[in-house]
Formats: C-alpha cells, structure tokens, sequence
C-alpha cells in the first residue's frame, strides 16, 4: 500500500542521516587525532627572555591615536588662500571744502580731465564723493556733499541717498540712518536692494536684529532677492546674539534659494560652529567652500582653527591645521591664530605648550619690532592666565623650552627668560605667572577687566588664598578697572570652595551694588531711542555677564554657599527674594541645587527642604526624548 511504501522511504532516509552523521563524527576524531600527533611530534625553539619582553611591551603599548584630520587634509582639496592682510591705503575721500573754494577735484583717471569747478561736477561725481565718504566713515562730509547737491540744481538719485546712508550705518548712526531713508520718499525716489541693504546693516550695528528681520522679510514678500552683503549682516547679527539656530536659519535659505554664499558667508558659519564646538559640522562646510572654488582667507583659516581649539579632542588637530596652513599655502600666523591656539592649551592644561606659543610671539616681536604680527596683546595675556589657572602641577621637575622675552615691544638688549623647567608646585605657578604680570606694564599691556579676572581666576584655582582676597579688594582699584558680573562669580565660588561666609557676603553685596547700578527701569525718548537703550543693555548684560540665566546661577551659588555652612534660612531668603526682584530670572533647576538639598536632609529640616522644592522649577521626565536628542541641530 501507499502507506507503507511510506513508511519504508522515512526509514531508509533516517538511516541515512544517521550514517552521514557516523561518517562526520569519524572525521572530526581522525583531525584532532591527526593534529595531536603534529603538536606532539613538533619541535620549538625556545623564545629567551629579552624576546618575551619585547612582545609584552607591544601587546602592552596603547593603541596610537589615529589622526583626525590627515597630514594632507589641505593639499588634497587643492583650494587657493587668499591673504587680506595687506597694506592696502585706502583712497583718500576729497574734502568738501576743497570743492567749496573752487579748487580743481583730482580724479583717479589720468585721461579724465578735472572739473574747473564746482559748476562743472556732474551727479556721478557727487556720488563718488558721498560714497568715498561712506567708504571712510565721514557722515558728516557725505552729507555736505548731498546737501551740495540741491544747493547746485543737482537731483538727488536713489544711488547718492544709499551711500550717505552707508555713510551714517557704516557709523553705527540708526537714527541718521532711517531719516536718510524717509528722504527717498520726499524726493519720489523708490528704495531699492541697496536702500534697504543699508537700514539692515544699521540695525544690526546697533543690536536691533527684531528689526532687521522686520525688513528682510518685506523684502522676500515684495519679490525683492535680497543681496548676499545682507546676509551677512543678517547671519553676523545672529551669531553676535547668540542666536545660533537663526543664523542658520538664514544660511541655509540663502544656499537654497536665492545666493550660492560667498567666502565671507562660510567664514561666518564656520564661526558659528566654532561657538558650539562643532568641528566636524565646520570641516564639512569647509570642504564645501573648496567645493564651490571659493578663496579661504586668513580669517578662515583662523576661525577653522578656532573651531577645532574650542574641542579638546582635536587639540592636535589646531596644530596640525596650522602646520598645513603655513607648510601648503604659505599662511603666515598672525596674533588671532596664537591667541587662538592659547586657549586650546588652557582647555588642555597644557603650560608647556603655552610657553612655547609665548617664546615664538616674543621672538618674533624682537626679530621684527613694530612690523611683527605676533605682538602680543591684553588677550593674550589673558589667555596665558587661564593655562596657568587651569595647569595642574605634577610634582616633578618637567624641561621645558626657554621663554626670552624683551622688557619693550620694540628690540631691547635688556633680556628676561622664564626657567627651563615647568612648575611642579601650586606656589611656582603663581610665582611665574606674577612675575609675567609684574613684566606687563613695561611690555606696553594696559589691564582689562578680563586680564585681572583671568589672573584672579588661577590665584583661586592656585588655592593660593590670602592673595586671591587681596586682587579682589586692592588690585582692580589700583588699575582703575571696575568688576563685573564674571569677577563675583570667580570669588563667590572661591567663598563656596573655602566655606567663607563672611567672604561670601561681601561679594554679594558688591555684586548687588553692581546690578542695581545697571538697573534703569525708565521709559524716555523716542520708541528708535528706546529700543536702541534696550537693545544696548542686553549686549552689556552679555558683555559682563549679567544675563538673566546667570543671575539665576549667581543666587544658586549664593544659597548653596551659604547652606555648606549651614546657614538654611538665608539660603532659602536669597532664592525667593532674587526671583520677586528680577523679571527676567527663572527659577533654579533643583539638580543645581543640590548642595543646599542635602544639607537640608543632613540637618533634618523638612521645612526648608518642602519650601526649596516649592522653589525651584520642576523638571518633567522624558527619557525616550532625552536618549535619542540630536547634538548638532
């Protein structure tokens, strides 16, 4: 039957896995019965000891670093660098009164005969005249030349009411600026790109971006292309008001739909990455700018290294650059790049490096004198202070190269050195970097507040206390130079690392005096002048660090400083009164607060720790949001 034709077929098919299954198993035994025979039979010389220690340091060797950017990153994108730090005079404007007393206008063009007088001036030439002017920041001679114009039944054109615009934005004048603007519509003239071009740069001069949005919109709807300069305006605005996302915002509409940027657009967005620490954004954009056949300049160059200097995971990539910069296109670094480069080694607390930044600016100050690009200024200073303040000492001696550096700018025969060997003390480092600071007035170096709160800053990283109390109270007032924001915040923490309340309280109260100095709650002038005054504040409050955000970081410290000494009710009164006083402030995060939270647990206070978390801004937790958040946006 079928059924057991069936059944003899299953099992003759099982009989033959089992036999191809005694068949492999039999193989597999005579291979390791084979290579038993081989490794017994087999014959090996003998490794001596200095053998085994040499493949023991291999295997235990660190894996080398794999450059992120390779040696030939630049040769192979084959672009051409344009250098734009050339001695290059600009034209002298022409006077206006040299017009008025009837003396002859020399023109550039030999062949072009000189106007007799002014009776014989063309409008062209009044155009050259205002637009030289404007060239030159002289608002006040372009509008003589305007007002020249009708005086001598010259008609205005649109071209001569935009360059004395030009000539009042280009001097940060917004209020000149706009009632040039409105003369267009009393001579029945129309603005055109260049007209609005002008009130855009004058907005953003005066950090009035709001406005200078306002205008670039209008310009999209009423079918007006926008010119690439206001781009730049626009996206420099940006970047200068942190507005980072709306700066490329703006880029990226440009790029697709109505300019291919300029080098003076990839420059700006290369900045852009460099401020949130964007290098490998900032490389691509870089290539991209090759890609299009774009000239890099110095400046490009600077801020690519710049990018890479804000990361301390491409510290030797900055140098690298650098190298490939001078070895491939002859970039010569100028003060910006080593400046720059300063801030890398603070970032790597590398002091050794630092030093030899500093002994190559003083060299080349010595070799070339008044003609060196190196000079070192405030900010450079600056920036050595910080690669004390953030250098930790070793313990031991480390060679170093020696620092020459000249008592002058100019050539001296009077020489200074700095010790061969890098300082393995706390005490040492200080002790060099006074005696850098003690060499400062000679060398032509004014104090800035942020040179003085750079050397307070590696004084408190120092621990070296006593003089950290004694550059806050003596020093700024010796130099004339007034705190800010940032110097109360270097010395509250001093006072929350050392527990000193009583240190602690003078700086608040220094610091109060300071905000109520800039607080000016009035509502005066126009509504131009005030938002001009408001628009000026907050890029003060940029400036000395007085923003909203860090005045919430300043009461935050305040109250935690105050709670390591187990002061609850003053912490808690410094929260609640520093958030009813400004409008701008927000509660604290309670992770920020921390310090304050467990001494409140320490002493078992459950009033203070209900009425801490009444305070502070509660934090929603959103972990499938949080994992998978995008870092460059």
């Amino acid at each position: 039957t079928r059924t057991d034709i069936f059944l003899l077929l299953k099992k003759r098919g099982l009989q033959e896995d089992r036999t191809k299954k005694v068949i492999e198993e039999i193989k597999k035994l005579e291979y390791d019965l084979e290579s038993k025979l081989k490794t017994k039979n087999a014959s090996f010389e003998r490794i001596d000891e200095q053998d085994i220690a040499l493949i023991y340091n291999e295997l235990a060797a660190p894996m080398p670093i794999r450059p992120k950017i390779s040696s030939d990153y630049l040769e192979k994108l084959k672009i051409k660098f344009l250098d734009t730090r050339s001695n290059e005079q600009l034209e002298t404007p022409v006077p206006v009164a040299q017009l008025t007393s009837g003396n002859s206008v020399t023109q550039t063009d030999d062949n072009v005969p000189a106007p007799t007088g002014l009776q014989d001036l063309t409008l062209t030439d009044f155009e050259q005249l205002i637009y030289a002017n404007a060239l030159a920041k002289r608002p006040i001679e372009a509008d003589q030349a305007f007002n020249l114009m009708e005086k001598y039944n010259v008609t205005p054109s649109v071209r001569s009411v935009n360059h004395l615009m030009d000539a009042y934005a280009n001097c940060n004048d917004l209020e000149q600026t706009i009632a040039t603007y409105k003369k267009l519509d009393q001579l029945d003239l129309k603005p055109d790109i260049f007209s609005y071009g002008s009130l855009v740069k004058a907005f953003v001069a005066n950090k009035r971006l709001d406005d200078a949005l306002v205008i670039f919109e209008k310009m999209k709807k009423t079918s007006m292309i926008p010119s690439q300069p206001i781009f730049a305006n626009l996206i420099s605005g940006c970047l200068k008001a942190n507005k980072v996302n709306k700066a490329w915002e703006i880029f990226d509409s440009m790029r697709l739909s109505f300019h291919q940027p300029d080098e003076v657009s990839f420059t700006l967005m290369l900045h852009a990455c460099a401020k949130r620490g964007e290098v490998e954004r900032a490389l691509n954009l870089f290539e991209d700018m090759a890609g299009y056949q774009l000239y890099p300049t110095d400046v490009t160059f600077n801020v690519l290294i710049n990018a890479c200097a804000k990361r301390p995971d491409y510290y030797n990539e900055a140098f690298n650059l650098l190298d490939q910069m001078q070895e491939t296109y002859g970039f010569q670094p100028d003060r910006i790049t080593y400046n720059t480069l300063l801030t890398a080694c603070a970032r790597k607390k590398d002091l050794g490096q630092a030093r030899n930044i500093l002994r190559t600016m003083w060299s080349d100050v010595e070799k070339n004198g008044s003609q060196s690009l190196l000079a070192p200024d405030s900010q450079t200073f600056t920036n050595l202070f910080w690669c004390y303040a953030s250098y930790i000492p070793s313990g031991s001696a480390q060679i170093n190269s020696p620092v020459t550096a000249t008592t002058g700018v100019e050539m001296s025969t009077q020489r200074q050195s700095l010790p061969l060997d890098l300082p393995n003390k706390r005490s040492k480092v200080v002790k060099e970097a006074q005696w850098i600071f003690s060499q400062l007035p000679d060398l032509g170096i004014k104090a800035t507040p942020a040179l003085l709160t750079a050397y307070l800053a590696l004084h408190i990283s120092q621990k070296q206390t006593s003089k950290s109390i004694d550059i806050y109270t003596d020093l700024f007032e010796k130099f004339d130079i007034q705190k800010d924001a940032f110097v109360f915040q270097h010395m509250l923490q001093y006072s929350y690392n050392n527990k000193d309340n009583k240190m602690a309280w003078k700086v608040w109260e220094d610091y109060q005096d300071f905000l109520e100095a800039r607080r000016d709650d009035t509502k005066t002038g126009t509504i131009i002048e005030q938002k001009t005054k408001d628009s000026e504040k907050n890029a003060l409050a940029i400036k000395e660090g007085w923003t909203g955000l860090q005045q919430q970081k300043m009461a935050a410290l305040m109250a935690n400083t105050l709670a390591r000494s187990n002061d609850l009710k003053n912490a808690l009164s410094i929260l609640s009164s520093e958030l009813r006083r400004s409008a701008t402030m927000h509660p604290p995060k309670l992770r920020d607060m921390m310090p304050l939270y467990n001494k409140c647990i320490q002493l078992e206070d459950l009033d203070a720790k209900r009425e801490l978390v009444y305070i502070c801004v509660k934090e929603p937790r959103n972990l499938a949001n949080s994992k998978y958040k995008r870092v460059n946006n």
